[in-house]
């Protein structure tokens, strides 16, 4: 596997080329992050190795979003939000040693099923990839049962033409599954590179992935996601393509709707380019969909385009279903008309009409290149001298190596060993030392909690522990290198509510709050174990600030919380200073929340999220962190006229609150709201309390709430465009809903 498996989102990436007449061009790289001006380059995950955001140094086709922006609510009055992307700055689980033997090194790609990541096995010193469900999957007992059965089915296959599955399981919260880590790329990529492929080169490529299929359709095992992303090409040290195809069964899961729910809210899951008719239509399938799914891999690598292209999924869909391709002789005249004939053959609506053993396919094609005169293609069938190319093609330029499936099971069945080795000889130990024995062979010495964080804490398995409720002392001191600030980590678990309390686990709150540098702006990260994206994100945007969150809603369960400086430009362009400071400390607590119904509780950033306010509340806020966005929405019954009365209390200067209503998914004009005395005079600004938002309760709009800009500040204290977003503040304002006059 390598480092582009998951590098684009499946089906987003294929339906953004659908509307074109081919392969969508590559944008330049960025060399410059947008977020902290870094000039470095990016790590291998596209993120920027001086801040760690992914949003950062990418390298993205035109018209790809790969879902890496979430956009805020935007465009109140005159002062816009930036889009915020949920891309973490720090990634929790780099460090962190999986199962006892797998340290996870550095990510290799993201998708919508998760992360692959590049670990080391400890054990053995040897290189493997590993995935990672994402965590609102790997919460899911259906999805992880189901997850570990077709785990189980794919670690059976050992062909040479298949990335192998070495280990699968559930460690440290995290369902994960260890695999073959491939030096090459996939023929994707290659694809987008070359536009289409030689007849003769394609043809030995897609007897590999005969090879691949007829193993595991011979033990019962259908791919249901063979396209071109799927298949690693690496390179023989004689120029032979080795193919080796990867994700068996991880369709299956994708196809259950409960996954579809999770995974896409409601959105088709799969690759429109590449699935069967029977597929999309939701039927069973056996291995002659696979047949149909190479074939149109076959069609794409020979001509440079798709059977079927389309504006939307859905168009290319009803076209698999109802249209027949043009034969690829016919576009592209190169194609000898033998090997689109068996293309076209593989590509019937049909079942019954498409060659009925991937091994006919293979056959097929190979009959084809020897007509065209191919050389070496009995190598291509021979297991053993797949496995005798592959060797070469696997060795890396550096001293470390990649792990085999012999290495991994000779480490397995050492440790199946040894593990009987310990329980005999507990099982030997007097009766009286049984407790002493049992506790230093087999468990950890416990840590004492000092209120003081233990460095090292810089990754996510060195986590300082906290106790709920309890505060904790730290440093953000040297520098981790030239370009990176010291990272802590904290581990946090929020316990149950009390049995007999009447409070769901919907209803605890809790209370966030770190106290600042004055040196460093700080950024707080809140992780759920499991997962490498932060549910939350919380930066000052300035040195000296508190953080104080009072009521904010975490389910019980495991955290880590990650503190870092803010290493953000803010659209200045020049990276920040890494700072360090050794003399002083910044606090940080999580334990109970505040019980005062009248204070906002977060995160009520977004309509759906959105707080409920009743006629005649007053609702107390704040706007703590940079970008901090509120919304309420009223929760009324009746059809009379309402409206928002909003005050606002001084704020540092040069910020004001601004305030716009929100429905049908557009956001109204804003207005901005000024605590101080004088008056305001033009159209979007007003004197606090603001009562100019009124609405009849049939269908109440939401109010937005968030801190902008103040026009009328001296535009001579705005030094560089840092100056120019709005920082986080104590300053509390208030919204109540009342009865228009």
């Amino acid at each position: 596997m390598s480092a582009t498996e998951l590098d684009e989102a499946e089906a987003g990436r294929e339906a953004s080329e659908s509307s074109g007449a081919g392969p969508v061009s590559e944008r330049a790289a960025i060399v410059r992050c947008p977020r902290c001006g870094n000039e470095a380059a990016p790590l291998s995950d596209g993120g920027c190795a001086r801040c760690r955001s992914l949003v950062a140094a990418r390298t993205l086709p035109q018209g790809v979003s790969l879902d890496l922006d979430r956009l805020a609510i935007s465009k109140l009055g005159d002062a816009p939000v930036e889009a915020e992307t949920p891309a973490h700055r720090v990634d929790p689980l780099i460090g962190l040693v999986i199962a006892d033997r797998y340290r996870i090194l550095e990510p290799l790609g993201r998708g919508g099923m998760g992360i692959v990541y590049k670990v080391e096995h400890v054990r053995i010193g040897k290189l493997l990839a590993m995935k990672l469900l994402a965590g609102e999957l790997s919460r899911n007992q259906d999805v992880v049962r189901r997850f570990k059965t077709e785990a189980l089915t794919a670690s059976k296959l050992s062909s040479p033409n298949t990335v192998q599955v070495f280990d699968y399981g559930v460690s440290e919260g995290l369902t994960y599954l260890v695999m073959e880590l491939v030096n090459g790329d996939d023929l994707g990529r290659l694809l987008k590179v070359h536009g289409l492929l030689p007849a003769s080169r394609l043809g030995r490529i897609a007897v590999q992935i005969a090879n691949s299929l007829a193993e595991a359709h011979a033990t019962g095992i259908v791919h249901r996601d063979v396209k071109p992303e799927n298949v690693m090409i690496l390179k023989a040290r004689d120029g032979t393509d080795l193919a080796k195809v990867l994700d068996f069964g991880l369709a299956k899961i994708r196809e259950g709707s409960e996954l579809s729910e999770l995974t896409s809210q409601g959105a088709i899951v799969g690759t429109p380019y590449f699935m069967s008719p029977e597929q999309i239509r939701g039927e069973q399938v056996d291995p002659r969909s696979d047949i149909y799914s190479l074939g149109a891999l076959m069609y794409r690598a020979l001509t440079g385009t798709y059977p079927f292209n389309g504006p939307s999924p859905m168009s290319v869909f009803a076209k698999h279903l109802t249209e027949e391709p043009q034969a690829p002789h016919l576009v592209t005249p190169s194609v000898p008309v033998g090997l689109s004939d068996i293309v076209m053959r593989a590509l019937r609506k049909d079942p019954g009409e498409r060659f009925q053993r991937i091994e006919d396919l293979q056959t097929a094609v190979v009959a084809e290149l020897s007509e065209l005169g191919t050389s070496g293609i009995e190598a291509l069938l021979d297991s053993g001298a797949l496995r005798r190319l592959e060797k070469p093609a696997q060795a890396t330029s550096d001293k470390d190596a990649f792990a085999t499936r012999d290495e991994v099971e000779a480490y397995e069945r050492k440790l199946r060993r040894t593990r009987l080795g310990i329980s005999v000889l507990v099982a030997t130990l007097p009766l009286a030392g049984i407790g002493a024995g049992a506790h230093y062979l087999l468990q950890e010495r416990a840590v004492q909690f000092g209120g003081v964080e233990i460095e090292p804490n810089d990754e996510f398995g060195q986590a300082t522990e906290i106790p709920y409720g309890e505060s904790i002392r730290a440093m953000l001191g040297k520098r981790r290198s030239a370009s990176e600030s010291d990272l802590d980590f904290f581990r946090v678990e929020i316990p149950q509510s009390p049995a007999g309390s009447g409070q769901s686990p919907a209803d605890k709150l809790s209370r966030l709050t770190m106290t600042p540098l004055p040196n460093i702006p700080l950024c707080l990260q809140v992780f759920r174990k499991g997962e490498t994206r932060p549910s939350a994100q919380y930066c000052t945007g300035r040195p000296g600030l508190e953080l104080d969150i009072p009521a904010v809603k975490l389910d019980s369960g495991e955290y880590y919380l990650a503190v870092i400086q803010d290493l953000d430009a803010y659209g200045d362009g020049r990276a920040p200073f890494i700072h360090e400071n050794v003399s002083d400390e910044y606090t940080l607590r999580l334990g109970p929340g505040e019980s005062d119904a009248s204070l906002e509780v977060e995160p009520n950033d977004e309509v759906s999220s959105a707080q409920p306010i009743s006629i005649g509340a007053t609702l107390r806020g704040t706007l703590a962190w940079v970008k901090d966005v509120d919304v309420y929405c009223p929760k009324v019954e009746s059809t009379s006229a309402y409206r928002f009365r909003i005050e606002d209390e001084p704020r540092e200067a040069g910020i004001v609150l601004s305030v716009a209503l929100a429905q049908g998914g557009s956001i109204g004009t804003g207005v901005r709201v000024h605590a101080d005395s004088e008056q305001k005079l033009t159209a979007t600004d007003a004197p606090s309390p603001y009562t100019g938002f009124s609405f009849r309760g049939f269908s109440p709009p939401c109010l937005v709430v968030q801190a902008a800009i103040d026009p009328f500040f001296s535009k001579d204290a705005i030094v560089t465009k840092r100056d120019a977003v709005p920082r986080g503040s104590r300053a509390y304002y208030r919204v109540t809903l009342e009865p228009a006059p």
